[in-house]
């Protein structure tokens, strides 16, 4: 099963191998979240990511693996909110013979931002 929020990524939720024509335009690496709330989404991610058990790189982004104990309610709960706040995201939560994950990617001027809000691959 995969959940994804999209994003205003090139392609329509299909990956950009598929040749498909770009749905939408690129959105800005930025944040829309007013300066208040941003040190308590900064906790929020902090908590939803206590359970991670592996981060690995995968194109564009980060494969963040849970352990069994994540709210999954609670993480796409989140995910959808950052990603409103923050459209150059693109989340897919995912649950399959692997375990549970969340994969987080973005465009290539946003790796640095990757990294730091969801850390760096082991």
């Amino acid at each position: 099963m995969t959940i994804m929020t999209s994003s205003s990524a090139s392609h329509g939720g299909c990956g950009s191998s598929c040749g498909c024509a770009p749905s939408t335009p690129r959105a800005p690496i930025a944040c829309s979240l007013d300066g208040p709330a941003v040190p308590d989404r900064l906790k929020e991610w902090a908590a939803a990511l206590r359970p991670v058990v592996d981060r690995t790189p995968i194109d564009g982004g980060l494969r963040l693996s849970f352990s069994s104990e994540v709210d999954l309610a609670a993480l796409a709960s989140l995910a959808a909110a950052e990603q409103r706040c923050c459209p150059f995201f693109y989340f897919s939560l995912t649950i399959d013979e692997r375990g549970i994950a969340l994969e987080v990617t973005a465009p290539d001027d946003a790796a640095a931002v990757v990294g730091a809000l969801f850390g760096e691959a082991a």
